[in-house]
């Protein structure tokens, strides 16, 4: 009589056992023996296999023999469980043995095999020819993903095998297969240097941010973590360092300049930054402004070769010479408080302004200022402002005063009474006098003119006044002040493009 026997695969746990239901030859009181082998997908090719041995001299005895195959060790274990049917005695002896050289990963299927007149039926991972495969009643499936219990995702190709350690594409997305054949999920992935991250769905990222331990990271076009590497996005730039995190309230140097990411990692670009009572300044390119001026408002600033603005202190610069900022860091004469250095602080930055928009020298706004004020102290300067002693005339359409005036007149010294400019500030004041040389024809010669020997010449010959000393005393002045210092720092802004 033909005999059979089945075999059948479950999952109970985290432990795969084999049930084999043997029945006994009947007549001559021969015995049977059936092996078969069943093989679970491990990270090599290597089969794991299992023998199973029965002997029964009773029709009425049943025995059932385990196999557990572990996940994450190399260990086997068998038991066996008697279950007797009747009183009669019996003698049974049963063996399990079990081979394996790698590490069984417990995602994976053991398949069943059925043997029926010598057919063979496969379900679950297979290993053949050194591959992985996936049967389903006998079937080989391909383009096929597998989930098991744990959430773990598999994939079989088109030709059935198993992914391993691939890259797989589809839907616009990039996947990635470990060594094992497990989905790279929440999961970084290192390769020829570059490193890339696999979210919770399995997909890689590109083109996104990824934010972690406190740290963000960014993953390009090609899925490829940026490290050492700018990021330029919504006209906003970033930095990746070596380790990928992204720069975030931090210097960055390179090139011989230095920069500045800030609070939402964003290099700071015409921008002020303030820190341990220092201020430092990164212009429109995001280079912090070292050994530089600064021009804003109106006023003259200055960085050091620290990047920290000078402030309260008296700095050289090259090609320049002393200069001394006060306690807001603004271009002043100096820190002596004498009435004349104060006045001189209070028009400085405003001559400059002079040659950086109309091309009028400093040096001689500065000095035609002393002379024609009395250091700010005369009646029209000290109550109208006006510090240049300029006359109404027909096309002033401002404010206005009459005061008594000297004049030279044929040689001789006459005082009139005429109407002149008033103005609200000293600063209206020296804004309007640059404008009036450059309004009036007759002084155009004089601007742009770098020269200041040039300059207190010039506006004499021009008819500006009739005082035959007037060139000589603009020139005393400007050497006895020093103000052609002022000059160099109009030159230096003009060309900084200003």
């Amino acid at each position: 009589m033909e005999s059979s026997q089945h075999f059948k695969m479950y999952k109970k746990g985290k432990q795969w056992c084999t049930m084999a239901l043997a029945s006994v030859m009947v007549g001559l009181g021969a015995l049977a023996t059936t092996q078969t082998t069943a093989n679970a997908d491990t990270t090599t090719t290597t089969d794991n296999s299992v023998d199973t041995t029965q002997t029964s001299d009773t029709s009425n005895d049943v025995q059932t023999n385990s196999v557990t195959l572990q996940s994450g060790s190399d260990s086997t274990s068998a038991s066996n469980v008697n279950t007797t049917g009747s009183d009669n005695s019996s003698e049974q002896s049963s063996q399990s043995n079990s081979n394996s050289n790698s590490t069984v990963h417990a995602p994976l299927l053991l398949y069943s095999v059925q043997t029926n007149n010598d057919s063979t039926t496969k379900n679950g991972v297979v290993s053949e020819d050194g591959s992985n495969y996936y049967y389903v009643n006998g079937q080989k499936q391909t383009d096929y993903f597998y989930t098991n219990d744990s959430g773990q995702v598999y994939y079989f190709g088109d030709d059935g095998k198993m992914y391993q350690d691939q890259f797989y594409s589809n839907w616009g997305n990039m996947y990635y297969f470990g060594e094992d054949g497990a989905r790279y999920t929440d999961q970084f992935y290192s390769n020829w240097g570059n490193m890339y991250y696999f979210g919770d769905d399995g997909v890689r990222y590109t083109n996104q941010f990824y934010s972690n331990w406190g740290n963000v990271y960014y993953f390009g076009e090609d899925g490829v973590r940026y490290t050492n590497q700018f990021y330029s996005n919504w006209g906003n730039l970033y930095y990746f360092g070596e380790d990928g995190a992204r720069y975030t309230n931090q210097f960055y140097s390179n090139w011989g300049n230095t920069y500045y990411f800030g609070e939402d990692g964003v290099r700071y670009t015409n921008q002020f930054y303030s820190n341990w009572g220092n201020l430092y300044y990164f212009g429109d390119d995001g280079v912090r402004l070292d050994n530089g001026f600064y021009y804003a408002w109106g006023n003259v600033y200055y960085f050091k070769n620290d990047g920290a603005r000078a402030t309260n202190e008296t700095v050289s610069v090259d090609g320049v010479g002393d200069l001394y900022f006060d306690n807001d860091g603004v271009l002043a004469y100096d820190a002596s408080g004498t009435s004349q250095n104060e006045f001189i602080s209070s028009i400085v930055n405003g001559a400059i302004e002079g040659w950086v928009d109309y091309g009028v020298l400093p040096s001689l706004t500065i000095a035609q200022a002393i002379i024609e004020s009395a250091w700010g102290k005369s009646s029209l300067s000290a109550t109208y402002h006006n510090l240049f002693g300029i006359k109404a005339g027909s096309s002033w359409t401002g404010a206005t005063v009459n005061m008594s005036t000297g004049e030279y007149y044929n040689g001789s010294y006459t005082t009139i009474v005429d109407a002149f400019r008033a103005y609200s500030s000293n600063n209206d004041s020296v804004k309007d006098h640059s404008l009036f040389l450059v309004n009036n024809s007759r002084y155009s010669n004089l601007l742009w003119d770098k020269s200041s020997d040039s300059v207190t010449a010039k506006i004499y010959q021009d008819g500006y006044a009739t005082s035959p000393t007037y060139t000589s005393t603009l020139r005393n002045v400007i050497s006895n002040y020093g103000l052609t210092v002022f000059d160099q720092v109009a030159f230096k802004i003009k060309d900084m493009g200003y």
